[in-house]
């Protein structure tokens, strides 16, 4: 399951790339996505991924 905060602020692109990357490297995971500082937030209990884009392409993805 996957819940999208302010979906509005996101861009539809980023958005659809962000969701394929998760169904790739952590399928089964129930996460949130949100607007972020530049990027967009993914999070879900203790772990947080910040996607970072040049336009639509994903240069950077930092965990905290």
């Amino acid at each position: 399951m996957i819940t999208i905060n302010h979906s509005e602020q996101l861009d539809p692109v980023q958005l659809m790339l962000v969701q394929e990357d998760m169904a790739l490297k952590h399928p089964n995971l129930h996460y949130t996505m949100t607007p972020g500082n530049d990027c967009i937030w993914v999070y879900w209990g203790n772990m947080n991924l910040y996607y970072i884009f040049n336009g639509t392409k994903i240069v950077d993805v930092q965990v905290d």
